[in-house]
């Protein structure tokens, strides 16, 4: 039996977990039910919530870890049925995770959870009407529930009842001020079904009731661009600069975005110059100026990268593309096998790899890579078609 004070140090972690995700941080909540998990690791309830956190992070290994372990545990169990809903809605069978949802409501009709992670389901599968009921079913059980009253309103967006969605929108936010404006949600819901228009005055209104948020002054501004109001577009960038000029943090990644190159670069270079020991952002200024056509300069910040974390594929894979597009066809080789030793499926540093063996005259040593780029790549569609099909969980009676 565990200890009083642990298994109230795993519940209080849980519910503050809960509250991360009800108001949609996936990223805090998976790690505080990571930390809840080493204190409490056979409650199924927090796998549960971990794997549907992790799918939605797309953090592949951390949802095949933990329904695996959940497995382990009590493989009948219905938060262990639920985690394997979420394993296949991660595999996008739509069909076998709904089945499975169905199964884990059966037996715990009136979890909340469950009820959410069926309405993230039709949410992907793009069955809004599922989705609506889905949504419903959990505000029943919580009317205050701030993640299931926005994922409502995004359910009735995708069905084309946007003053619907609104007002969702509106009523979650009466519940929890610091979630994202009303309007700027509906906007952005517009903007992504092609109403660029009706998105424009969205964002207007929602840099009206909070100045202080960038994200509509950006997305506005792109409309505005798109209307060919460009007066107005250039108004907007210059209101962007004078309020926000002087957070890199906040701006660096809607420059990227809307492929603002110029702009990005500065920030990123502001944010790099802050933030040394930092891989990612040079990958990101590394990749910028690969785009702008800088191929040194983005050898250099993909190299520092490298030296900050020399076991990231990602990393080594870039640099063997920048390498041989500059003609430095045995550095590019170098690193391209770095990058395969490290993630047998990276097919671009297969690719990048053949390429510089060919232009080296290697013919038959570029012919073997080819070979083992498409063993591995067959190998990795047998083993999605395993999962897809249930076929690796086939002894645990799934």
């Amino acid at each position: 039996m565990a200890e009083p004070g642990r298994v109230h140090s795993a519940g209080h972690l849980f519910r503050q977990a809960r509250a991360a995700f009800y108001r949609e941080d996936e990223d805090e909540a998976l790690d505080l039910l990571l930390e809840a998990l080493h204190v409490a690791p056979s409650n199924l309830h927090i796998h549960y919530l971990a794997a549907l956190c992790a799918d939605l992070l797309s953090e592949e290994d951390t949802l095949d870890d933990l329904c695996a372990h959940a497995l382990e545990v009590d493989a009948r169990h219905p938060y262990t049925i639920a985690c394997e809903a979420v394993r296949y809605l991660y595999l996008s069978n739509f069909s076998r995770a709904e089945d499975l949802f169905n199964q884990a409501l059966r037996h715990l009709p009136e979890d909340l959870d469950i009820h959410i992670g069926l309405g993230i389901l039709h949410e992907y599968s793009g069955d809004e009407e599922k989705g609506v009921a889905a949504f419903r079913r959990a505000l029943e059980l919580d009317s205050d529930n701030v993640r299931a009253r926005v994922s409502l309103g995004v359910a009735y967006a995708m069905s084309g009842e946007y003053q619907s969605a609104l007002e969702e929108y509106v009523r979650a936010k009466a519940i929890d001020p610091d979630i994202e404006n009303p309007h700027e949600k509906l906007g952005r819901d517009y903007y992504l079904d092609g109403m660029v228009e009706e998105a424009a005055t969205e964002f207007g209104r929602a840099m009206a009731e909070e100045p202080d948020e960038p994200a509509p002054y950006f997305y506005q501004m792109d409309c505005l661009s798109r209307l060919g109001k460009l007066d107005e577009a250039l108004d907007r960038y210059e209101a962007i600069k004078q309020r926000f000029g002087n957070q890199p943090e906040l701006t660096s990644g809607f420059y990227e975005y809307f492929h603002m190159r110029r702009e990005a670069r500065a920030a990123l270079e502001t944010l790099t110059g802050r933030n040394p020991d930092d891989p990612e952002l040079l990958i990101r200024l590394s990749n910028l100026h690969h785009e702008s056509g800088q191929l040194d300069q983005a050898i250099e910040a993909a190299e520092a990268a490298n030296k900050l974390d020399s076991e990231r594929a990602d990393t080594l894979s870039l640099l063997g593309v920048l390498y041989f597009e500059h003609g430095d066809y045995y550095r590019a080789i170098e690193a391209c096998r770095r990058a395969t030793r490290l993630n047998h499926y990276d097919q671009s540093a297969y690719v990048t790899l053949a390429d510089s063996l060919l232009f080296l005259g290697r013919n038959e040593e570029a012919q073997n890579v080819v070979e083992e780029m498409e063993r591995h790549r067959q190998e990795a569609w047998r083993r999605y078609q395993d999962r897809f099909s249930g076929q690796d969980r086939a002894d645990a009676g799934f």
